[in-house]
C-alpha cells in the first residue's frame, strides 16, 4: 500500500501540473470531500487514501449529520450503522440535497434515517418495515451477499459506493426484486470465501472472475475448484487484457497462444493468472516472471530481456505513456482477451440459480437505462482510463 500511495501521488501531481491545477483535490474547502483518489498502475486497480484518519464517534440515527472534512457516505454509514455499506439508505434520505452517492461536500447537511425509516422497535426481523397486514418474511428471504474490501476499484469501502461493482449489485436488487431483503457482509480475507459460501453461511459472493471452465484441467486447484463449486452469473464488467512485444517482432502477428510457448513472458505479480493457465502458458515450456511493478515487466521488454507483456489494455496504455515507451512495442491483436466479473452461488444450493436470475435482471435493466455505464464512468472516467 505504501508503494501504492507514492505512485499515486506522483501520477496525481504529473496529472494536475498538466490540467494546470493544484494536485490535491479530496478532502479540500469546496471540492469532494474525504477520500484522496487516483489510478495506480496495478492490475487495473484505484487505491484511495482517508485524508482523515482519526476516529470519528458514532452517529445516532433520527438525528441531522453536518459534513465533516474526511467524510464519505460509506464512513458516515458506518458510524450510524455499523455498516458502511448501508450507505445507500442515507443516499436516498437525501437525494435531494446530494448530486450523487459519490460526492458529499463539507457543510452538507444529512438525515440520518433509522433502518426502514422507523424505529428501532417497529422493524421486522429482517430489518425491513412491516407495513398493515404484511407478514415478516422468513428469514431465508433475505439474499446475503458476500464481498471482500480490497479490490479496487471493484470493491474498496474507501472508494465512493465501496466501489463499483458494490454500488452496481446496490442498485440491481431493488431495480429487479423491489421486495426482496438483501444484505452486502465483507470479510478481508478472501481465502475463507469459498469456505463460508459452501458452508451456505452466505447465499451469493462477488466480485469473482470466470475462468475458462471448458479447460478446467489446465487450470490450478482454486480455479478447478471455483468450475466445479459454483455457479454463475452474467457479467457484470469486462477487463480486456492484451499481449505486447518490441516493434517489429514478428510475434504481433501471432495467431494463437501456442505460438507463445517457450517465450519468456512478464505479467506483474499482482493480476491474475487463470487465462495464463488455460491457455497453457504457465507450464514448463514456458518461463513466466511476474516482477512486482508493471514497469518493470515494461522495461524489460524495452530492452529485449522478455519477449512478451501481458496485462489489462487499459494500465498497458497508461504505463506505456508514462514511461515514455510510446512507439517502442506492438499489440498482438488476435491474442487478447475479455476476462469477465460476475456475482457466484455454490453450485448445491437450491436457490442458486433463481437469485441469480434476479442479479442478473437487475443488472440488464441497469444497463437499459444507461445507469450501468454511469457507475462504471464515475469509477473509471475520472482516472484516465479508457474503459473497453
Amino acid at each position: 500500500m505504501t508503494r501504492a500511495l507514492r505512485n499515486f501521488r506522483r501520477i496525481a501531481a504529473r496529472k494536475a501540473a498538466r490540467e494546470g491545477r493544484a494536485p490535491q483535490r479530496a478532502g479540500t474547502t469546496g471540492g469532494p470531500a474525504g477520500l484522496l483518489c487516483g489510478a495506480l498502475l496495478l492490475g487495473f486497480s484505484v487505491f484511495c487514501a482517508p485524508t482523515d484518519a482519526v476516529s470519528k464517534a458514532a452517529i445516532d440515527c433520527g438525528t441531522a449529520y453536518t459534513v465533516e472534512l474526511g467524510d464519505t457516505l460509506f464512513e458516515i454509514a458506518e458510524r450510524a450503522y455499523g455498516n458502511g455499506y448501508e450507505y445507500d439508505r442515507i443516499y436516498e434520505a437525501n437525494r435531494a440535497a446530494l448530486a450523487s452517492s459519490a460526492r458529499v461536500d463539507i457543510g452538507d447537511r444529512l438525515s440520518i434515517p433509522c433502518a426502514g425509516g422507523v424505529s428501532e422497535n417497529d422493524k421486522t426481523s429482517t430489518g425491513r418495515s412491516a407495513s398493515a397486514g404484511e407478514l415478516a418474511p422468513p428469514p431465508g428471504d433475505e439474499i446475503r451477499f458476500l464481498t471482500g474490501t480490497d479490490f479496487a476499484p471493484f470493491v474498496h469501502p474507501d472508494l465512493p459506493g465501496a466501489g463499483m461493482i458494490t454500488e452496481l449489485i446496490r442498485l440491481a436488487m431493488p431495480s429487479a426484486a423491489p421486495d426482496r431483503d438483501f444484505r452486502i457482509l465483507s470479510v478481508a480475507d478472501w481465502s475463507r470465501h469459498f469456505d463460508l459460501l459452501e458452508r451456505q453461511e452466505y447465499d451469493l459472493g462477488f466480485p469473482w472472475y470466470k475462468p475458462d471452465c471448458s479447460k478446467a484441467g489446465r487450470l490450478g486447484a482454486s480455479m478447478q475448484r471455483r468450475c466445479e463449486g459454483f455457479v454463475f452469473s452474467d457479467p457484470l464488467f469486462a477487463v480486456a487484457v492484451g499481449y505486447y512485444v518490441r516493434a517489429g517482432d514478428s510475434l504481433a502477428a501471432a495467431r494463437e497462444s501456442d505460438q507463445l510457448r517457450g517465450r519468456r513472458i512478464c505479467r506483474p505479480a499482482d493480476h491474475f493468472t487463470f487465462d495464463l493457465e488455460a491457455a497453457g502458458l504457465t507450464g514448463p515450456e514456458t518461463v513466466l516472471l511476474t516482477p512486482p511493478d508493471v514497469a518493470d515487466c515494461l522495461t524489460w521488454l524495452d530492452r529485449g530481456q522478455v519477449d512478451v507483456v501481458t496485462l489489462s489494455k487499459p494500465v498497458a496504455e497508461n504505463e506505456i505513456n508514462r514511461l515514455g515507451f510510446v512507439g517502442h512495442f506492438a499489440e498482438a491483436p488476435a491474442l487478447a482477451s475479455s476476462q469477465t466479473l460476475h456475482v457466484v452461488a455454490p453450485r448445491d444450493r437450491p436457490e442458486a440459480v433463481a437469485d441469480l436470475e434476479v442479479v442478473n435482471l437487475g443488472i440488464a435493466r441497469l444497463r437499459a437505462s444507461g445507469r450501468w455505464f454511469e457507475v462504471v464512468a464515475q469509477s473509471f472516467g475520472g482516472y484516465g482510463l479508457r474503459i473497453r
